[in-house]
């Protein structure tokens, strides 16, 4: 079903942007996924799947996470995975076999017997396969409806906070850190950074071409990736009270 879903979504990714190699394809799918879906993924990750998944057609491979699986039913234009299995049901069927028949004499009244017996074999068999089928789209329903949750291991910087994800890979991720994840944020209004100060709470800046982040705690800049520095009374007089004043 992955190697299904991946060959999709590549092959409308070629039709919204023309022809293109997959690194094209896979940078298109993640744009489209973060900007219309708010879902982080990279294009490494996603090429990595169409190698394997679909170039490849490696074998016994992981599955793919179901938040990811999720998110590319979005983009292929599904709600959800469980309505993508309802669209594409040949996806479950089981291979069929096919049978010589053999030919032989039977009597009329072993034949009337074998009808019937064919008739309730074949009942059984029908009704097993309907439940076998109900069965998969109900577990899959509960997998992906978010009974079953994923992990999520990571965090993800997004404008002045940070958000949790399951680790894909996307840019400005790092392992999630419970201290840093409920009080690392950016402060943008200058009032409140001076409110801060006056209640002697805890105030941290870095300086990138010319211009002053304030931050609530102690951590890497998010992005710049460079260690932060206490605010002194100078820097918050000439770059908050002063700033204010004009």
């Amino acid at each position: 079903m992955s190697k299904k879903i991946i060959a999709l979504v590549f092959a409308k990714a070629e039709k919204e942007i023309g022809p293109s190699k997959k690194t094209q394809r896979a940078q298109h799918i993640s744009e489209v996924l973060l900007e219309d879906y708010k879902f982080p993924i990279s294009e490494r990750t996603l090429r990595d799947y169409y190698t394997r998944f679909v170039e490849k057609d490696e074998e016994n491979l992981e599955p793919i996470k179901p938040q990811v699986i999720e998110y590319l039913c979005n983009y292929l234009g599904y709600k959800n995975y469980p309505e993508f299995i309802t669209a594409h049901p040949s996806e479950l069927e089981e291979p069929k076999v096919i049978e010589e028949p053999v030919i032989m004499k039977v009597s009329e009244p072993e034949i009337q017997g074998r009808l019937k017996g064919t008739s309730v074999g074949f009942f059984n068999q029908g009704s097993s396969k309907i439940v076998s089928l109900l069965s998969v789209v109900v577990i899959s329903a509960l997998t992906y409806f978010g009974f079953v949750k994923e992990e999520q291991n990571c965090m993800v910087w997004q404008e002045d906070h940070y958000e949790k994800s399951a680790c894909t890979g996307v840019a400005h991720e790092e392992p999630y850190q419970e201290l840093v994840f409920l009080n690392f944020r950016k402060i943008n209004d200058l009032q409140e950074v001076k409110s801060r100060r006056e209640k002697h709470q805890e105030l941290w800046y870095v300086k990138k071409g010319g211009e002053v982040e304030f931050f609530t705690y102690y951590h890497e800049h998010p992005i710049y990736h460079k260690g932060l520095h206490k605010v002194t009374d100078y820097m918050y007089k000439t770059h908050v009270l002063d700033k204010l004043e004009e």
